[in-house]
């Protein structure tokens, strides 16, 4: 199955082992809550897809790679300790607590999260004096004398052993204690990931001219290995994106240390310098803000595929950025709002303004460390709440400095900024449909309404998680047209409804 699929699958029971019956017990015993066996080739997602798990269940998670643990720290470290049966002293052995379950105490602790996952990496390649106790861990979740707490799920993952030398086969007993989740890597699932983790566009343009370059894992020549993995190509995303934003040219070489094949590298580099030069050639943010040139249309209607696929991802990721921002300044505009009117109220009851937003920085950054701990933040919502954080900060110095702590001057202060922030949002929201509509011109004239490339480029839209969320909350005519469908209704919200003169109004009614 696919990765997706097998989010899926983990996700599903992990519900289900977390379902409580009316006195609040689990409704699956702990030993009869089977770990499942994520078992696939490296580097397709196993781990990635545990913390969006995490972050979507709202649960703790700890992760172990098992390779590396001993019997000491699964099991504890051995102690004498004396007790007194039918009478009688005596002194018996006895394990300290485990690492790893110290750890899931420690973890609850920290993040007040009571449920959570215990992630399992490489699960088949433990050491041999690990593996005897493997089995009862399975069965009972316990390690020496403790068990893991209720409400915890154990998930398990490691890869074939044609992948990995380590590897130890497990028996029929041993595999009689997992739900077994067998994973091969698919371009066109991990490209709803690529578009979601904001993937570079050259990487996702190559891949889409040549799916069967997605994953390679050749080991037949051990002095030549050709791996070409899912966590390459991202982490080489990762690194152009750095390189570009620091204006390092991107090389040869530096392709060929994640694309670990010597006639893959060269072929992606080279396309890679393609799409810069189109990139420059075309101007693709001039195109989107609607400036579009017959020199433009003329060319693009000419241009091979490969051209028209790397034209078609430039504009995509213009328009996809826009929107993505959107969403997001749409989220921190939301969460902020019930925080400024929180302040607004105390300013006016005559509390300190700069310590009401003191202590609501505080708090916010209270509960965005817990939740990193928990790992069950995304990217996207962390980098939300660093927005709140440093908005409030930059509020806090301009009411001590401008304000001084003058309830009316304090007030007017907090009032503007929310306004600026709905002024803000309102153009890149504004940025985002223009963009959207000079895509649809600009391709429909070079290419024409129902032509392969404007039906690929509809095919992506529904596929990228921005564009879609999007196209569904703000509509766009031009969309439903182009794909033969009756306009739907945006599911419009009253974001740009939002005020802060209300709760100042109510406030003096009470």
């Amino acid at each position: 199955m696919t990765i997706k699929d097998a989010k899926q699958q983990v996700l599903d029971s992990i519900k289900a082992y977390l379902e409580k019956d009316e006195f609040g017990e689990y409704k699956i015993s702990i030993e009869h809550q089977r770990p499942c066996f994520l078992l696939g080739p490296p580097g397709i997602g196993k781990t990635a897809i545990m913390d969006q798990i995490a972050q979507e269940t709202g649960v703790n998670l700890i992760s172990y790679s098992m390779a590396h643990q001993t019997r000491e720290s699964a099991m504890g470290l051995p102690v004498i300790v004396e007790r007194n049966f039918v009478g009688a002293d005596v002194k018996v052995s006895e394990y300290t607590m485990s690492e790893i379950i110290a750890n899931i105490y420690y973890t609850m602790e920290q993040t007040h999260i009571r449920e959570g996952i215990l992630f399992l990496d490489e699960i088949n390649c433990v050491s041999e004096s690990l593996a005897p106790i493997m089995l009862q861990f399975l069965q009972y979740k316990i390690f020496g004398l403790h068990q893991i707490p209720p409400g915890w799920v154990i998930v398990t993952a490691g890869n074939p052993p044609q992948f990995n030398k380590s590897v130890n086969e497990f028996d029929i007993v041993t595999w009689d204690r997992f739900k077994k989740v067998e994973i091969d890597a698919e371009f066109l699932c991990w490209k709803e990931y690529a578009y979601y983790g904001g993937v570079h566009p050259s990487i996702i343009a190559f891949l889409e001219l040549h799916p069967t370059l997605f994953y390679e894992i050749d080991a037949t020549d051990r002095h030549n290995y050709k791996i070409i993995t899912a966590r390459a190509w991202e982490d080489l995303s990762e690194m152009i994106q750095l390189y570009e934003s620091a204006g390092m040219a991107v090389t040869l070489e530096l392709v060929g240390q994640y694309l670990q094949d010597h006639d893959v590298a060269p072929m992606f580099y080279e396309f890679y310098c393609k799409f810069n030069e189109l990139r420059e050639v075309y101007d693709p943010d001039d195109l989107l803000d609607g400036n579009i040139t017959q020199a433009a249309v003329d060319r693009a209607a000419k241009a091979d595929i490969e051209e028209a696929v790397a034209l078609m991802n430039l504009l995509m990721d213009g328009v996809t950025y826009t929107m993505r921002t959107t969403i997001q300044m749409e989220k921190m505009i939301r969460q902020i709002h019930p925080k400024l009117e929180d302040i607004l109220i105390k300013i006016n009851e005559g509390l300190s303004c700069r310590q009401i937003i003191a202590e609501h920085i505080m708090t916010t950054r209270k509960n965005l460390d817990m939740a990193v701990k928990a790992r069950i933040i995304s990217p996207s919502n962390k980098k939300i709440q660093h927005w709140i954080i440093h908005n409030l900060e930059a509020y806090m110095d301009k009411c001590t400095n401008e304000g001084r702590d003058n309830k009316q001057r304090c007030t007017i202060i907090i009032q503007n900024a929310f306004t600026n922030l709905l002024n803000g949002a309102k153009n890149v929201t504004s940025q985002s449909m223009s963009g959207l509509k000079n895509m649809f011109v600009f391709m429909e004239a070079a290419y024409g309404a129902e032509s392969p490339v404007m039906k690929k480029l509809l095919e992506e839209l529904t596929v990228n998680c921005h564009t879609t969320d999007f196209i569904k909350k703000y509509g766009s005519d031009e969309f439903y047209r182009l794909l033969g469908q009756p306009a739907v209704a945006p599911t419009y919200n009253n974001m740009y409804e939002l005020n802060l003169e209300d709760c100042l109004k109510f406030e003096q009614q009470q």
